[in-house]
């Protein structure tokens, strides 16, 4: 049984799709790319969150930085000088938590990411370090790796 449509049917179907696609390609042309940035602001903060920015303006970048993400994502694109340490793919967050513990104990702020907005390990990690007591200030970065991949400060490799 083969399924046949109308000349009729199909040539209203392809002036529909020329018009979707006209509309998208004029939209395009007078809006430009979609604003793909992460914000962040007071208002966009959860509890225990820090704005990219604050980091780098305010804390002069003086910290040291945890990827809470997979560890073949942390060896492919993680933040040059960053840590692992995460609870994915089976891995031993206090076998982590124990090799950098030298790091930790330099007396800076810990910064936790993992990879954006809606990901909730590095709220996750930053709280089971908080818990230790190892280190006074530990925020999960909003908005993740993307936000560092937006800033610059991490490359996305093939």
């Amino acid at each position: 049984m083969s399924l046949r449509l109308p000349t009729r049917t199909l040539s209203q179907l392809l002036v529909i799709a020329g018009l979707v696609v006209a509309a998208t390609l004029l939209t395009w042309l007078m809006k430009g790319t979609p604003d793909r940035t992460v914000p962040c602001g007071p208002a966009s903060l959860k509890p225990g969150e820090v704005c990219l920015e604050t980091v780098l303006k305010d804390w002069n970048n003086d910290v040291v930085w945890i990827d809470a993400r997979r560890r073949v994502d942390w060896e492919k694109d993680g933040l040059k000088g960053s840590l692992l340490v995460t609870t994915a793919d089976g891995e031993s967050f206090d076998k982590l938590l124990e090799q950098a513990f030298p790091r930790l104990s330099e007396g800076k702020k810990v910064v936790v990411y993992c990879s954006d907005i809606g990901c909730g390990t590095s709220l996750e990690i930053a709280k089971r370090i908080r818990d230790f007591q190892l280190v006074p200030d530990v925020k999960a970065l909003h908005g993740g790796w993307k936000a560092l991949q937006q800033a610059g400060l991490v490359d996305s490799k093939p």
